[in-house]
């Protein structure tokens, strides 16, 4: 082979022009002889070979164009909202219910304000009788509060909440509480 040389004037070749018998152009310049229907040959064979070797179905691994919604992360903070959209419901029935609970009356626990300015006006001596007095007068009270809460309490229920005012009516149930 010819070493390649700025100086030298001679295409390589590559540089040349293909010439119509491109074996004898390989015979003369590589010195390789190339033989008749080689290349007939070798297309016939690589077809056969192709042909043969068909792809099996269980192999080919589908390209799967992925949906934003399937995706796992997408899925996972489904999931997670849900777990907390449905704890924040959850606890917020339960706080609803521990309010209504806690409620005090604080009118039932006091002392009505006369009593406590009376109670400055007594003589030393009347301080026993006064107090057992306002013990009992307050006690009645309270217990007519309690009672009249219970009446509205079921007054609601009766008229407001169940709307059974209709089966009452009819079996003279209202007379009988009113009198």
């Amino acid at each position: 082979m010819k070493k390649f040389d700025k100086k030298n004037k001679e295409k390589t070749f590559l540089e040349q022009q293909y010439s119509k018998d491109i074996t004898e152009r390989h015979s003369n310049y590589l010195g390789i002889e190339i033989p008749e229907g080689y290349f007939a040959a070798s297309k016939l064979s690589i077809l056969r070979k192709i042909k043969s070797e068909k792809p099996d179905e269980s192999k080919i691994i589908h390209e799967r164009k992925m949906i934003f919604w399937l995706r796992p992360q997408v899925k996972f903070a489904a999931a997670a909202s849900l777990v907390l959209f449905l704890g924040v419901t959850i606890w917020f029935q339960n706080a609803n219910f521990s309010q209504k609970g806690k409620t005090v009356y604080f009118e039932l626990l006091t002392f009505s304000e006369d009593v406590l300015v009376n109670s400055l006006l007594i003589d030393e001596n009347e301080v026993e009788s006064f107090s057992s007095i306002t013990l009992m007068n307050e006690i009645v009270f309270k217990a007519e509060l309690s009672e009249q809460k219970i009446d509205n309490l079921f007054l609601d229920s009766l008229f407001i909440e169940d709307s059974l005012i209709d089966n009452y009516t009819n079996k003279n149930f209202i007379e009988s509480i009113i009198l």
